[in-house]
């Protein structure tokens, strides 16, 4: 093949990944593989710029426009980034500016490279308006229904001397934990998941329904302002803050002056990477001062002026020893690689989800291949790729059972689905993560009535369904191996305490198919007890706020099966009670709350409850957007942080007195 041939097929595989990543978000291949099949052609381009074809990805922006939204022109063109890996292309892009410049004495603001969306979010007399994605550098989509559902982004801004209009940058992200959260939520469902956070964001931003989008609880920062009067980038973060949108922390960004300060920032961030709540790929560098831009210009798809400097991914290499397969408790069956234990990123990983068959044809994985694995948003360990040529010479193709590995039953492959079900209602291993589910912290939260507790009463035929839990008696629990008195005091005591409970939690902890947290409040608060939520309708459920047709389906198919009624019945007989909330004028109305430390009335659950009881939220981590901060016994880094940004703190006696 000629040196041009291998040009036009590498424009051709950019092209092919770019609509996979961009439209599709079901990427087949890394980002640090993808960004090195973008510098083998920057590099023949070089060579040879008289071949460079107008379609070429290095020529112009990657399109993510897609059908279903207005498209609408940016004010100004929304750019990418260069990227580099290397010092010494750092150093080079800072010898360019001191070329461009003829002067060596100037600044940089370095930040967070949030692996997300970027968004232009418009502001007009301090009212939040509009929001497109940044589509072909010239225009995107219309996304401002969506972006509205996201808790963080004010709609009115805060303070004086707003400026009539208001363009601002920022980047859309899924918060790590809903991630993890969403696509164990797709594995049971029998839904392809997401190769990593990015893709979970643009998907989510780019659903139809923005009461489907509302439920994915997607997050911003802000990190750039169009147009405005600020001379330097590192007076951007003080003053987007102090209009109330969220912003990078003061650790999360840094005024560098040459390259070795950089590299500095650019170390310390990528050795506590692991410990955001959200997906970065390294650090964005920019000349600090806005004014100079213009002067060093811009290339066809991005400013001269600044860089992505990306971390090259954690992997290890191993060997794939057996796939075994779990049910779940909707009965999809997951195949998961046995791995030879490895160190990654900090752990000894000894296995990795594989997800689905389609997964595995994909990649063409089979037991015994040495493979590369690496983290998926640094805390799943996923499988990248197969070495072939460590490939044992008796390999086999590795296919899905034809029966259940729990209960023997025949399964299923239900058309549109990716996964393969056990239909068996009785199947022990759906009974068992069932259970689980049910008594978890985020469900009823019994405590006490963990997996290795709920594992042994399910193994003695005490329990085999949820309702089961509350029939438990003393005398059996007695007879259970290892559990002493004091313990099956506890597990009595907190099952019995579980009952009381609210109508939001029972609804979740039901386990229904696409129920999430936010779509049990949504529903909770509407029908405010159990009789009218046995009697929702799909048209009911459509009117909800929040609810989109895909959940309300889910919920009359639930409500459709008698043994599902039967079961909710027969808790409610045991005593289960939850309770709707009641709506109450209060000063935490439209507040938003972060909790830490240790409480010494209350559990965290129930101080929650009692803040959305009272029309607040709760949130987990301290920002921009938070309103009070209440801190317990011990409180940590979070009163720290909130008494940076000069958030209202708390302590639990002024919170007591407050909700009374």
């Amino acid at each position: 093949m000629s040196q041009k041939d291998e040009y036009n097929r590498l424009v051709e595989d950019a092209k092919k990944h770019d609509a996979l990543y961009y439209i599709e978000t079901k990427p087949v291949i890394t980002d640090y593989e993808y960004d090195h099949l973008i510098k083998s052609i920057e590099g023949i381009e070089r060579e040879h710029p008289e071949w460079i074809k107008s379609d070429s990805p290095t020529q112009k922006v990657s399109s993510d426009i897609q059908s279903g939204f207005k498209q609408v022109e940016h004010s100004r063109p929304m750019l990418s980034l260069m990227n580099t890996y290397s010092e010494e292309e750092l150093s080079d892009f800072v010898k360019r500016m001191e070329k461009i410049l003829g002067q060596s004495d100037f600044a940089f603001t370095t930040e967070l490279k949030i692996d997300g969306i970027a968004a232009a979010i418009r502001y007009e007399k301090g009212k939040f308006v509009q929001a497109v994605t940044r589509g072909d550098g010239k225009k995107g989509d219309d996304v401002t229904e969506n972006v509205r559902t996201i808790q963080c982004l004010p709609h009115q801004l805060k303070g004086n001397n707003i400026p009539d209009v208001l363009e601002l940058r920022g980047e859309v992200f899924l918060p790590l934990t809903v991630f993890h959260q969403l696509n164990a939520e797709k594995e049971e469902a029998g839904e392809d998941v997401y190769a990593n956070p990015r893709n979970a964001a643009a998907g989510s931003l780019k659903l139809l329904d923005p009461r489907e989008t509302k439920e994915r609880k997607l997050a911003i920062i802000i990190y750039d302002v169009v147009d405005g009067e600020l001379e330097r980038q590192s007076e951007v973060a003080g003053y987007l803050k102090s209009l109330g949108l969220p912003v990078f922390s003061k650790e999360q960004s840094c005024l560098c002056k040459n390259v070795s300060e950089i590299l500095e920032f650019a170390k310390g961030i990528e050795e506590k990477r692991r410990t955001f709540a959200f997906e970065i790929d390294g650090i964005v560098i920019k000349f600090d001062d806005i004014d100079k831009r213009e002067e060093i210009g811009y290339t066809g798809k991005s400013p001269r002026w600044a860089v992505a400097y990306k971390f090259a991914p954690e992997q290890a290499i191993t060997k794939i020893e057996e796939i075994t397969v779990q049910v779940g408790r909707t009965g999809v069956l997951t195949p998961v690689a046995e791995l030879t234990p490895v160190k990654l990123a900090g752990s000894t990983i000894s296995r990795a989800t594989l997800h689905n068959q389609d997964e595995i044809d994909r990649k063409d994985i089979r037991i015994g291949d040495t493979v590369i694995i690496e983290k998926g948003g640094d805390v799943i360990p996923k499988v990248v790729s197969v070495d072939l040529n460590k490939r044992p010479s008796n390999s086999h193709k590795w296919h899905m059972p034809k029966n259940c590995p729990s209960c023997g039953s025949h399964v299923v492959h239900i058309e549109g689905e990716v996964a393969v079900r056990c239909m068996n209602p009785s199947c022990g291993a759906k009974n068992l993560k069932r259970i689980v589910f049910f008594a978890a912290k985020d469900a009823m939260d019994i405590d006490h009535l963990g997996v290795k507790v709920i594992e042994k009463l399910v193994k003695n035929g005490y329990v085999k369904r949820i309702s089961d839990i509350y029939r438990l008696t003393e005398a059996e629990l007695s007879q259970v191996e290892g559990f002493k008195e004091k313990s099956v005091n506890n597990i009595l005591a907190s099952i019995e305490r579980s009952k009381e409970t609210t109508l939001a939690r029972f609804i979740f902890a039901l386990g229904i198919k696409h129920i999430g947290e936010i779509a049990a409040e949504e529903i909770a608060e509407t029908v405010a007890a159990v009789d009218k939520f046995l009697q929702l309708t799909e048209e009911k459920l459509l009117e909800i706020d929040g609810i989109g047709k895909i959940v309300s389906q889910s919920l009359v198919e639930f409500l459709g099966d008698p043994a599902n009624i039967t079961e909710i019945q027969e808790l409610i007989k045991l005593g289960v009670h939850p309770k709707g909330r009641v709506k109450i004028d209060h000063p935490f109305s439209g507040k938003t709350f972060v909790l830490t430390g240790t409480l010494t009335k209350y559990g965290r659950s129930e101080a929650g409850e009692l803040i959305k009881q009272r029309g607040g939220k709760v949130s987990s981590s301290v920002g921009p957007g938070t309103d009070y901060l209440i801190a317990g016994e011990e409180a940590g880094s979070k009163l720290a942080k909130a008494k940076k940004l000069g958030i209202g703190i708390l302590d639990e006696a002024e919170f007591i007195r407050l909700c009374q």
